[in-house]
């Protein structure tokens, strides 16, 4: 989970160049419906980060036909968008779950619900596909009355920490549980949606899943540095090494910099427990 930078963009020239390219009846149908769009745009614009109030504009099943068509088939306008979407570096790595590489542009309010959005740059978020997949239409969670899901160019991200691992060695194997906390200070609300976005996105097999790759592959270092002698102290000075190189790129809620701090302070991974994740 991260946040990235707001798309610096004119959403209506891009809906203008888009129209201007299409053929008809579908330019037609853009050209009949643009006032409208224009409207909602400003009105998204006015309502961030709770999107989540807005009312769909009305509008007839052609015209959410050609808004759909508009995305869907690619033109030049719309590949100028992509690319200028996923240009930023951060944008690279799904910001809804900070573990796939971003592959997809992932309508926040969903194009099948709110059509008027379907080329709209501060409703497209780069993501991974799984992502996309799970967040399907859903937008909020009736029980709670809180938004499902981060979004990535408008909510902030709490800065203190809120995501812990639980580690358990046994024998030939390490379980990792990843949850969400309400931390000092944190709102009920931020909680919440923390804990649905989570939950949703089915981040805590996911973390564990990565986790148990990443340090899979990193097995022949920690046998490395723990030699002959037994020398735990060098393994979790290197973790807490990896855990700050991280921070700083990444903040102190990133997978990796939970992971790496959780084991760094775990003595029996440390002093020879690591030998679980062998290869």
């Amino acid at each position: 989970m991260h946040q990235i930078s707001t798309p610096s963009i004119d959403s209506i020239q891009v809906f203008d160049a888009i129209t201007n390219v299409k053929h008809e009846p579908t330019q037609r149908r853009l050209e009949t419906v643009r006032k409208k769009i224009v409207v909602a745009y400003g009105t998204y614009e006015g309502a961030v980060p709770s999107v989540e109030m807005l009312v769909p504009i009305p509008i007839n099943k052609v015209q959410r036909k050609a808004l759909h068509h508009a995305f869907s088939v690619e033109t030049a306008p719309m590949a100028g968008l992509r690319e200028h979407l996923n240009e930023p570096v951060m944008a690279s790595r799904c910001p809804f779950c900070g573990v796939s590489e971003s592959g997809t542009l992932d309508h926040y309010l969903p194009k099948e619900l709110y059509p008027e959005f379907s080329v709209f740059a501060l409703n497209l978020v780069p993501s991974c596909a799984k992502c996309n997949t799970r967040k399907r239409t859903l937008i909020v969670d009736e029980n709670t009355n809180v938004r499902y899901f981060l979004h990535p160019y408008f909510d902030d991200i709490p800065n203190e920490l809120f995501l812990k691992v639980h580690i358990a060695i046994g024998q030939d194997t390490l379980r990792l549980r990843f949850r969400v906390f309400r931390s000092t200070g944190m709102t009920l609300k931020c909680y919440k949606q923390l804990q649905s976005h989570f939950t949703q996105l089915g981040l805590a097999d996911r973390y564990q899943a990565h986790s148990l790759i990443e340090l899979r592959g990193l097995h022949g270092s920690f046998v490395r540095f723990y030699g002959q002698n037994g020398d735990s102290a060098r393994i979790a000075s290197e973790l807490v090494a990896y855990a700050d190189s991280y921070e700083a790129a990444h903040g102190p809620n990133f997978w990796r910099v939970v992971l790496y701090r959780a084991l760094a302070v775990h003595d029996a991974f440390c002093d020879g427990g690591f030998e679980a994740i062998r290869p």
